[in-house]
């Protein structure tokens, strides 16, 4: 299990060199976190890990590091530690991040520079490559489906957003990708674009000064009366009235 509901304090972020042979060692009271762009055997905290290209690993505090390396390996990597008190989230020790580990790697990198000059930029960066990573220990392929279709949804909120164009993108059919965000939220593709619209044309009535027709078109909707119905739906009262009573 690995604490992330509070943001790590890395001590160092880099890129190391072992090897070749074998290495053993242990890290006291830090965690680490490792991505591999090479193929090794390793046994982790008594775990068994044959690693492989574009893996991870998070190991505890204390566990102790055994790898065996035909040569000179290079790989990126984190040592940190969190409060005590920090809720954790399962994780196993190995994890294969597939097509994110370039983005990954390069984020951490990115960071090396960081935990000298600016130590809060180094810990927020880490935070998100820590969370990014257990997303792809822990993500089933369904979820990764409905999240990827969301993002594309947030980002497209202004735009018309066709659940058949969504699907083709996603390389899915309509039919199972309503099914998945029927399973995963409890709720239509449609409904889901719905309830963000609305979300969305709260914010801007309560803390903007765009006109109505201006608001409208950031959600997507060119039509006033289309706009006023779906505000009225969502939140049990006409945009004008929600924009009074910020």
């Amino acid at each position: 299990m690995l604490p992330l509901g509070a943001a790590p304090r890395p001590v160092a972020i880099a890129i190391g060199s072992h090897g070749p042979g074998r290495l053993r060692y242990r890290l006291h009271g830090l965690w680490q976190l490792h991505l591999y762009p090479y193929r090794t055997d390793a046994m982790l905290g008594g775990v068994a890990c044959a690693i492989r290209p574009g893996c991870a690993t998070i190991t505890p505090p204390g566990a102790e590091m055994v790898y065996e390396l035909a040569g000179t390996r290079s790989h990126t990597f984190a040592h940190f530690s969190v409060p005590a008190d920090a809720a954790v989230v399962q994780a196993p020790v190995l994890i294969d991040l597939g097509a994110r580990y370039a983005g990954i790697e390069a984020a951490l990198q990115e960071a090396c520079g960081w935990t000298s000059r600016q130590a809060e930029r180094a810990s927020a960066r880490l935070w998100d490559v820590l969370w990014t990573v257990v997303s792809a220990a822990t993500a089933e392929a369904d979820e990764s489906l409905v999240d990827r279709a969301r993002d594309l949804i947030e980002a497209r909120l202004g735009l018309r957003v066709p659940v058949a164009h969504l699907a083709r993108e996603l390389g899915c059919s309509h039919g199972h990708l309503v099914r998945c965000f029927r399973a995963a939220l409890g709720t239509t593709v449609v409904g889901w674009i719905h309830a963000r619209r609305v979300q969305r044309a709260a914010h801007l009535l309560r803390n903007s000064s765009l006109p109505m027709a201006e608001i409208a078109h950031s959600v997507g909707l060119y039509d006033l009366h289309a706009f006023n119905k779906l505000v009225r739906r969502g939140l049990g009262r006409p945009p004008r009235q929600v924009r009074a009573e910020r």
